[in-house]
């Protein structure tokens, strides 16, 4: 019975207790949020140049899309290349842009499984190169071949 009376008169003289143990609990807090802090912000980081990475792929497919379908293009080619997108064409949206060339690689018969008598159609290759890019320095290469097939004359 002694103790118990010894360990109320101890807790009584303990006063400030409550002060010490709340400034030890806002410590850990910072700490802990100071620490989550540290973690998140590369991570916002990794994901704004995904995002970014993502709009230059997306405007070099819109190039490539754009040199497989003008067939402006493929008329004024010959046997050379030409750079797109075409005089007066802007691949540019919002803060992104692409641009490119179509080279003309060679003629020759058609690609087996196409489904064309090779006797009556001939096929021109083409090879689409384009970089798209988008804030930050991000930027994409795309690489593509063409096939065009036409009637031989």
């Amino acid at each position: 019975m002694g103790n118990v009376k010894n360990i109320r008169g101890f807790l009584k003289d303990e006063r400030g207790t409550a002060l010490v143990l709340v400034m030890v609990i806002l410590l850990l807090m910072g700490v802990l949020g100071s620490m989550m802090m540290s973690t998140s912000t590369p991570e916002i980081q990794i994901a704004r140049n995904l995002r970014l990475h993502e709009e230059a792929f997306y405007a070099a497919e819109r190039a490539v899309e754009y040199g497989m379908a003008d067939a402006n293009i493929y008329t004024t080619i010959g046997t050379g290349s030409v750079d797109i997108p075409l005089s007066g064409v802007s691949l540019a949206v919002g803060s992104t842009d692409a641009s490119g060339t179509v080279r003309y690689l060679t003629t020759g018969p058609p690609p087996k499984g196409s489904g064309v008598d090779v006797t009556k159609f001939k096929a021109n290759y083409y090879e689409i190169n384009v970089t798209g890019t988008a804030p930050g320095n991000s930027r994409v290469n795309l690489e593509t071949t063409v096939i065009k097939i036409l009637p031989k004359s």
